[in-house]
Formats: structure tokens, C-alpha cells, sequence
């Protein structure tokens, strides 16, 4: 489950990985992307590869369950993340990926991912782009990622702290880009 923006589901490199999702923001199926950043994420988890097009993500025969959770300029709460996540454990997702800055901390996402790996799933999540050392506690419900560059050092943008469970490369990634790119 990509928690975003939504998903542009026609794009050549992600069409053959869709699933049915919800939009929680609007309440409804439609989860077309409306800021271009969930195309972005949903490509770099699970970019359909050997179709000699565009990019192939690590996890190339992933499918991918769209949830918008954000409004049309791409701000989204813990409630609707919240929902969001609740919305993909009762609908079969293993792994959800949240992108969002102040996600890690917040008690009612915290609460949401417990119930989502109750039901046997992982969640993911951005530990943030504020270059920041964050004083958080961990917390076993979500794997919190911050961003390395191809030096494998933490980029000077990513949040950083104890309560980081990995880092993983995040800078100059090749992706989807809403709109077929």
C-alpha cells in the first residue's frame, strides 16, 4: 500500500502493478494522483521491471494498493494517515509505505500501524526531510527509514536520531513521474 498523493495507475511502469485502493481524503475509489508525489514513491517501491521501459523498482513484482491521503496540495494528518493505514490491514496489504513528515511520533499513526502489524503487515515510513536529529521515541510498529547518498552517508536533508531503524538510498533515484515520465 503506497499512503499518498494517490497513484497515476495509467502509467506505463505501474499499470500492471495496480490493486484496487481508496481515496480516504475524499472517501471514495478514486485514487488518481493529485500532487505527482505518490507516482513518484510508488514507483521507486514496486516499478514494474523486464518490460524494457522507463525504471524497475527493487520490488519489481510488487503490486501496488493506492491510498490518497492527502488533500490536492499534498498534506495530508494523522487521522487520514491513520485511516489510511486502518483501510489497508483490513484489505489484504503486507507492507505499507508512508512518506510523510511528522509521521514518526505521531500516536495516532503509532496506533494504526500496530493494528495494521497485528494483521501480519510492516509499515514504513519516511523518517523525514528537515535535516534534523529528531528526539523520538522508537516504537516497534513501524520501520522509520532515513535517506542515504550514493556514498551511502545520510543525505544533509534527511532526519536522523534513535529512533531511525534503517537507511536506504534516497537521493537522485530514478522514478515515475505522474503523467507517464
Amino acid at each position: 500500500a503506497i499512503l499518498d498523493t494517490g497513484v497515476d495507475g495509467s502509467h506505463p511502469d505501474l499499470v500492471t502493478q495496480m490493486v484496487p485502493g481508496w481515496n480516504v481524503y475524499d472517501n471514495n475509489a478514486t485514487t488518481v494522483d493529485v500532487q505527482a508525489h505518490g507516482t513518484a514513491v510508488a514507483g521507486t517501491a514496486a516499478a514494474a521491471g523486464n518490460n524494457a521501459i522507463g525504471v524497475a523498482s527493487v520490488a519489481w513484482q510488487s503490486r501496488i494498493m493506492p491510498i490518497r491521503i492527502s488533500d490536492t496540495a499534498g498534506y495530508a494528518t494523522g487521522y487520514s494517515i491513520a485511516n489510511g493505514l486502518t483501510w489497508a490491514a483490513d484489505h489484504g496489504a503486507h507492507v505499507a509505505n508512508i512518506s510523510f513528515a511528522g509521521v514518526p511520533g505521531n500516536s495516532t499513526v503509532d496506533s494504526a500501524a500496530q493494528y495494521f502489524k497485528g494483521k501480519g503487515g510492516v509499515t514504513i515510513v519516511a523518517a523525514g526531510n528537515d535535516g534534523s536529529n529528531q528526539s523520538i521515541a522508537p516504537t516497534g510498529n513501524m520501520v522509520i527509514v532515513s535517506a542515504t547518498d550514493s556514498n551511502d552517508l545520510i543525505t544533509a536533508w534527511s532526519n536522523y536520531g534513535n529512533h531511525i531503524n534503517i537507511a536506504a538510498p534516497g537521493q537522485n533515484l530514478l522514478t515515475t513521474m505522474r503523467g507517464g515520465g
